[in-house]
């Protein structure tokens, strides 16, 4: 088999429409009538013809019918038909996505709803370059019934041998694909984005991704919502410790990050031009924060003295109320939710957890609250919230914390499933339920048809720059937690 960006599919059917997809008839010819025009599509949406379609009625019969209620002159449809026969072609880019699909295995059936007649001229006219892509056709002149019928779509099942969740079935009619999906299909009308969402479906979506970072080489660009790059630690940490790398990963034998961040000791920064020294979107003498350096230490821990040391500074850095502030400088009293659970993930990694007892039930009261639901100063959506508060359950030790929290985060976390977000918040959404055990189909659904061509998914939204309202994304990092959320579910 042939893969797809380099990684093989699974067993898969793919049923797909004539007109929609191969060829794109000038249905809006229009017909003389007793002072006025019908057009071909209002013709060909009646009961004469879908009865014609069907075998019900012949050519003559039928379009003496049609000539009779519409008032017209039959010889004037059956010359417009005629040279819709002789000059209809084949989609030449529409064949060539089946032929590739064809080529890694999948099998591809034409369903159509034709008129033997019209069905004819075209295998006459079309050579073996066309027929060959498909494993066979379904006509409705041939069945006898029509789509969106389920007759028509279970006879096929049948016919095919094909197992209906792994089938999927393409037409631009929405009531056509609806039937499809009600008898177990996947399908979609959205012929304009025909080559991803069939590739999404017949491939691998974990094995796709990993592909993509694989191939990026290390090089994974961070920009902002306006296309600006910004160079900066987070996004290669974040991605580092979702995939569990520099490990090795899926017996690869290589690391996807081929180049890890090298931070200055003892501490890491995240909004650091790294290539020229100067911030950007800031001012000119910019922080190390508490944020970057916890998912730093997490993530590439170093010595534990050394980890302990940091620790300590921390302490120098918490308000009134006994929260962590965002960075090492009291000159800047920024508090915010995430950053203030992630430094406390860090601690209870460290055995420590126990010294940020005010920075804990604020935390709590956050959740109980959902004062979460809008976001952070610096996080965009309550999806970072909750997730970073899974990790710190996976990181802890401490069971009456556990005890304590897991049960109003499994309810918080079951209200978000469904709802709208990025591929970035999706990712930590499905992994959010993947923890607690919480079944979330169409999360992971909406998910995996985020995937684009290439294999990765597009750069969402991972932190806030709030003073320059910029939005801050990284293609690699919203595929790592893709890749991680499908592949942590498909292992359950």
């Amino acid at each position: 088999m042939i893969p797809i960006n380099g990684v093989t599919t699974k067993s898969t059917t793919i049923l797909v429409d004539l007109r929609a997809v191969f060829t794109h008839p000038q249905v809006e010819h229009k017909l003389a009538t007793r002072g006025s025009t019908v057009s071909l599509r209002r013709i060909m949406s009646t009961s004469v013809w879908m009865n014609y379609e069907t075998g019900l009625l012949s050519e003559k019969e039928c379009f003496a019918q049609l000539a009779e209620d519409y008032h017209f002159q039959a010889c004037d449809l059956a010359a417009m038909i005629q040279n819709l026969r002789e000059t209809t072609n084949w989609d030449q880019a529409a064949a060539s996505i089946f032929k590739e699909i064809k080529r890694i295995g999948t099998r591809i059936f034409l369903v159509s709803n034709i008129s033997k007649e019209d069905y004819a001229a075209l295998r006459n006219r079309w050579d073996n370059e066309f027929w060959s892509i498909f494993d066979g056709v379904f006509t409705s002149s041939t069945l006898g019934v029509r789509k969106p019928s389920l007759h028509f779509y279970r006879h096929v099942l049948r016919a095919t041998r094909a197992v209906p969740h792994q089938t999927f079935f393409v037409d631009d009619s929405p009531e056509n694909v609806l039937a499809a999906l009600s008898v177990g299909m996947r399908g979609t009308y959205k012929i304009s984005e025909l080559y991803r969402t069939v590739t999404n479906f017949v491939g691998d979506p974990v094995e796709r991704g990993l592909a993509f970072l694989r191939r990026q080489g290390g090089s994974f660009p961070t920009t902002t919502q306006h296309n600006e790059t910004i160079t900066e630690n987070y996004a290669l940490l974040v991605i580092l410790e979702v995939l569990n790398d520099p490990q090795p990963h899926l017996d690869s034998g290589t690391s996807l990050v081929v180049s890890p961040p090298v931070y200055p000791p003892p501490l890491y920064t995240r909004v650091i031009n790294t290539d020229s020294g100067e911030p950007k979107y800031t001012s000119d003498a910019y922080p190390d924060d508490l944020d970057t350096t916890s998912l730093g230490l997490l993530t590439l821990p170093p010595d534990s003295v050394i980890a302990h040391s940091i620790l300590d500074e921390m302490h120098d850095y918490i308000d009134k109320d006994g929260n962590v502030q965002t960075y090492f400088d009291k000159s800047r009293p920024r508090v915010d939710a995430v950053v203030a659970l992630n430094v406390l993930t860090l601690f209870h990694r460290y055995g420590r957890g126990h010294e940020l007892p005010d920075t804990m039930e604020w935390i709590y009261s956050v959740l109980l609250n959902r004062a979460y639901i809008n976001g952070t100063r610096y996080y965009p959506n309550a999806e970072c919230f909750l997730y970073s508060l899974t990790r710190l359950l996976r990181v802890s030790s401490d069971p009456t914390l556990k005890e304590r929290v897991e049960a109003p985060l499994r309810k918080r976390v079951a209200e978000r499933v469904g709802g709208a977000g990025d591929a970035y918040c999706l990712g930590m959404r499905v992994l959010a339920c993947n923890y607690l055990g919480i079944d979330n189909h169409p999360d992971r659904q909406k998910l995996a048809d985020m995937q684009q061509e290439d294999g990765g998914w597009e750069a969402s939204c991972m932190y806030l720059i709030p003073g320059a309202k910029r939005e801050v994304g990284n293609r690699g990092a919203s595929t790592a937690f893709a890749v991680k959320a499908l592949e942590d579910w498909s292992e359950q």
